[in-house]
């Protein structure tokens, strides 16, 4: 072999690797975890400071919107199994976002008084009713 054929190799499995890295590297960086109210309660102190998706309900009575400088600011509990996290987030909400909701709010969880926060960039709230509701009327309509 060559000098050049030899740099020619060593130069493309250089680049192969920086390309896998870059996106091992990305990938993992971006990509938060899925995890229940109790679960992520439980394993604060391994999420402080990453991002994660808490799936929970709203309890009732802890709703607190304020309007700050135009933007919309809330606060509110997610709950399950007798967990609590407490959410904050700013800006729009889903239309069905309401006491006893079913929400997965995705943010990045933080440490504050040694209780857990979720500071929430995004809400998707779940609507059961509707799909209730419907599966009701199919049912109907079958005569069960």
């Amino acid at each position: 072999m060559t000098n050049t054929t030899v740099a020619k190799i060593v130069l493309t499995a250089a680049i192969a690797l920086g390309v896998v890295g870059f996106f091992w590297h990305s990938s993992s960086s971006h990509t938060g975890a899925y995890k229940m109210v109790d679960e992520a309660v439980a394993a604060a102190p391994e999420w402080q400071g990453k991002e994660i998706k808490v799936h929970g309900w709203v309890q009732a009575g802890t709703i607190d919107e304020q309007i700050v400088g135009q933007e919309m600011h809330r606060t509110f509990v997610l709950e399950h199994k007798g967990a609590t996290i407490l959410v904050k987030n700013t800006g729009p909400k889903p239309d069905t976002f309401r006491d006893k909701a079913e929400v997965v709010a995705d943010g990045k969880l933080v440490m504050e008084d040694g209780k857990p926060v979720l500071y929430a960039t995004s809400l998707m709230a779940k609507c059961p009713s509707k799909y209730e509701g419907a599966q009701r009327d199919k049912m109907f309509e079958q005569g069960k």
